[in-house]
């Protein structure tokens, strides 16, 4: 555990982020693809339609314009946590990591709700989906070696005490 200060200089801009995977697909549209029912992409791999079941807020949207990609561990409050000391190619690789837990298709109100907060400030509205949260974002900073402070920790404990 440690305190967690702002550490000045953080843009999203330090993070380059929705880089290309393949083709013409960036981040966005494989996370879109892979969280989404039934995606159809156009020829640019845009998602042209589908849906997509939140899991912050229970909520099922029919467009993908009206979901985001949401970093479990957001890029700010990664930059307060030691990002702020990494180079600019391990914030582009924190910020596209389609292998570990830190990409999910979320409502895009539930993810403005949350912005950069972590768990001492922001929790899912679903309460049953806590449990896969609270483990996603310890996965992740722990991953990376970020650090975490109290009341981020006591939520995190509070939340993993619904696991089964």
């Amino acid at each position: 555990m440690a305190d967690e200060n702002d550490v000045p200089g953080y843009t999203r801009a330090k993070f380059p982020h929705w880089i290309t995977q393949y083709g013409a697909c960036d981040t966005r549209e494989v996370v879109l693809e892979r969280d989404g029912q039934d995606v159809v992409r156009d020829d640019q791999c845009r998602a042209a339609s589908g849906s997509w079941y939140s899991e912050y807020d229970g909520k099922t949207i029919a467009s993908a314009s009206g979901i985001d990609i949401d970093h479990v561990v957001p890029l700010k409050e990664a930059w307060r946590s030691g990002a702020s000391q990494w180079t600019t190619d391990q914030r582009k690789a924190f910020a596209n990591d389609l292998v570990h837990s830190q990409l999910i298709a979320v409502s895009a109100g539930s993810n403005r709700q949350k912005g950069d907060k972590d768990p001492g400030k922001w929790k899912p509205s679903l309460e049953s989906y806590w449990c896969t949260y609270s483990r996603a974002w310890i996965s992740v900073k722990s991953l990376y070696n970020l650090t975490a402070n109290d009341s981020e920790v006591a939520a995190l404990v509070q939340m993993l005490d619904t696991c089964g």
